[in-house]
């Protein structure tokens, strides 16, 4: 009979050690996707500068609220499609495209900073390759909108996953379980701490990711310059035409003067 106890005693252990590292290597591995998102937000953060900072440089050119809002509806866009600004400054070009007109270089600037808009609203939702520093010929993606979304919904869904069935407190009641006596001395006493949905199982819980508090703003994908040429420059020849002198203004701006 020892020979029995000591296997049962052996095989306990053994199903408590791996109930262990089945528990914690669940924790350890939302804990560990729950980090990573976090470094590829931050990885992401510098492309969000950079959309806000185009959308400032756009919004500079094109003078005022009203103006943008015109803007839009000539390319067939709600205002809001065009960000605000959020307080990031504008680009400074160094040089400015080359016109023999102070409107003609004012129209090539509007058209530089849209086509800059575009292009950066097209990375932050779709990402940009690049080569892999790390092995040639091999490309990569950035990080972008449209991953770091799906990426919190699948990690939600884990997490939502292991709340419910792994629960800290189901799980210490089967390891208790195992010693028949001390259970059975626990329940007729009360063990409040063992029952589901205790202070102990919200305590150990995870919390979802609320990708909405990043407040990553949500944006549409412009027509790509060549598709709307014409109309900008329809619209920027009669901007400039009423409102010239705050253009100029606008293109001192824009040269950091």
């Amino acid at each position: 009979m020892p020979n029995i106890k000591e296997f049962a005693d052996q095989f306990q252990a053994e199903v408590v050690a791996d109930m262990a590292d089945s528990f914690f290597g669940t924790r350890k591995e939302m804990d560990n996707a729950l980090e990573a998102f976090s470094g590829m937000v931050k990885e992401f953060l510098p492309t969000v500068e950079l959309l806000f900072q185009a959308a400032s440089t756009l919004r500079l050119l094109l003078i005022d609220d009203h103006a943008v809002s015109d803007f839009c509806e000539s390319l067939g866009l709600k205002p809001s499609d065009i960000l605000p600004a959020e307080g990031a400054p504008p680009h400074i070009y160094t040089s400015v495209p080359f016109s023999l007109t102070a409107r003609g270089r004012y129209i090539r600037c509007v058209f530089k900073a849209y086509g800059a808009l575009q292009a950066i609203v097209n990375e932050y939702v779709h990402g940009r390759h690049y080569n892999d520093p790390e092995s040639p010929g091999r490309k990569r993606l950035t990080m972008h909108y449209t991953r770091l979304e799906e990426i919190a919904r699948l990690i939600n869904h884990k997490i939502r996953k292991v709340n419910e069935t792994v629960s800290t407190t189901a799980i210490l009641r089967q390891v208790k379980g195992m010693n028949p006596d001390q259970f059975e001395r626990e329940q007729i006493m009360g063990d409040l701490s063992l029952v589901d949905g205790s202070t102990l199982d919200k305590d150990m819980c995870f919390m979802p990711i609320d990708f909405e508090g990043y407040g990553l703003p949500q944006v549409r994908e412009l027509p790509p310059v060549k598709e709307v040429e014409d109309v900008i420059r329809r619209f920027c020849k009669k901007l400039y035409a009423n409102r010239k002198a705050e253009a100029n203004r606008a293109m001192t701006v824009l040269r950091g003067q």
